[in-house]
């Protein structure tokens, strides 16, 4: 009798102690975007970002939820701070290719030396420039201490790439923090910063521009093509996302 006693008193404890863990934003958002209600899963995958939550995966769901608002500047604004997060985030990349593709947003080239940084190199681009300036010092001391000519010549050579490939790693990082996207479906860039200013042409949502400076509501810009123009600062908004 005693026993049967504790078991029913264990059964209702647990009853009332142990309840369903409740859903994430993140999957509130899921499930709110399955069922076609696109502005509550943004307000639970916003929710989700204020709460720490950060990931390429909820980025992602972000921009698919803007897009289906009709908002493709935000979208690829979302798409491309995924892939900031990371770099191989591959529904990230397609979405992103085809919005550009859709919208015919500009976007300069990488440049080349890019396409040799692998993802174990994040944050150590000041390191790989120290280590080639301390084989070019190597190679220098080598050859003037010990008459190391072949080998000196390898290993300045060696050193001099590595700290030029580490210096313009470290340039394109630094220039990542000024990076901003237009927003709106097209803004236009101008000579100064006001209206009656010469147009430099149009650039569509999802074009990709670097921020070199601000005046009174504008932004001096460097423009895909390499020129320079003033945007309106309502039209972009910065890729790294705010702190």
């Amino acid at each position: 009798m005693k026993r049967r006693l504790s078991f029913v008193a264990i059964a209702a404890l647990t009853l009332v102690f142990v309840q369903p863990c409740p859903a994430s934003p993140f999957e509130d958002g899921n499930a709110a975007f399955k069922a076609g209600k696109f502005s509550e899963a943004e307000g639970f995958y916003n929710r989700q970002l204020a709460e720490g939550g950060d990931t390429a995966a909820l980025r992602f769901n972000l921009g698919k939820t803007r897009e289906a608002l009709g908002d493709p500047g935000g979208a690829m604004l979302e798409w491309e701070r995924a892939l900031r997060l990371s770099p191989t985030h591959r529904p990230s990349s397609l979405a992103l290719a085809s919005a550009r593709l859709t919208s015919g947003a500009w976007v300069a080239p990488a440049h080349w030396w890019s396409f040799f940084k692998p993802e174990s190199a994040r944050g150590l681009e000041g390191w790989i420039a120290s280590v080639g300036a301390w084989l070019l010092v190597g190679a220098v001391l080598g050859a003037w201490a010990w008459n190391w000519r072949t080998g000196a010549l390898l290993l300045g050579g060696s050193g001099a790439f590595l700290l030029w490939l580490g210096f313009m790693w470290s340039r394109d990082v630094a220039w990542e923090a000024d990076l901003a996207l237009v927003r709106e479906r097209s803004v236009t860039p101008r000579m100064a910063p006001a209206d009656p200013a010469r147009s430099l042409g149009d650039l569509a949502a999802g074009s990709r521009v670097r921020i070199l400076g601000e005046s009174a509501g504008w932004n001096r810009c460097a423009l895909p093509d390499g020129s320079e123009g003033w945007i309106l600062s309502k039209g972009i908004e910065r890729i790294a996302p705010p702190q």
